[in-house]
């Protein structure tokens, strides 16, 4: 494996479930949301029970594209892309967040057994690269993170 794409996958690593520099990791967040409120909704439709299920579309996404599969798609802002979910109960929750971290662990499966070359090749039915979209999916899952923190500071209070 070479650097750049050893970069990537620490990446994930580190916001998911590791120690990231700007505070608590994605998992950390959620593995402290207590169930009751994760699917009240402050602005749209965006809850954080619809928060964690786009960020499981979009690694779904990625696994569909690196098995080779040209037809599968997540239009941005579709339903596919903003799932809505409702959650009733704690084992429900649970197993969302069980989704997510397989989701993880899939990708990273994936990941570990491919080298930079990967990050040059197009994507199985667009037209960019896997560059883009592997190196900003850790991004993704700040920004959402950062709106779960703010629905749980909004809803806790």
């Amino acid at each position: 494996m070479d650097l750049e794409l050893q970069y990537i996958i620490r990446n994930l690593k580190e916001c998911f479930n590791g120690k990231p520099w700007y505070g608590v990791s994605l998992m950390e967040k959620l593995e402290k949301v207590p169930w009751s409120i994760v699917n009240e909704q402050i602005y749209g439709s965006k809850s954080i029970a619809v928060l964690v299920q786009h960020i499981i579309n979009w690694r779904i996404f990625l696994l569909k594209k690196l098995e080779g599969d040209e037809s599968y798609d997540l239009v941005i802002d579709s339903l596919e892309d903003w799932t809505p979910v409702i959650i009733k109960n704690e084992p429900e929750w649970k197993a969302l967040l069980l989704n997510l971290q397989r989701t993880q662990t899939d990708l990273l499966e994936k990941l570990i057994t491919e080298n930079d070359h990967l990050l040059e090749k197009k994507v199985p039915g667009k037209k960019y690269t896997y560059g883009p979209i592997l190196t900003s999916i850790s991004q993704h899952d700040i920004y959402h993170l950062g709106q779960i923190s703010m629905l749980v500071s909004l809803l806790s209070d």
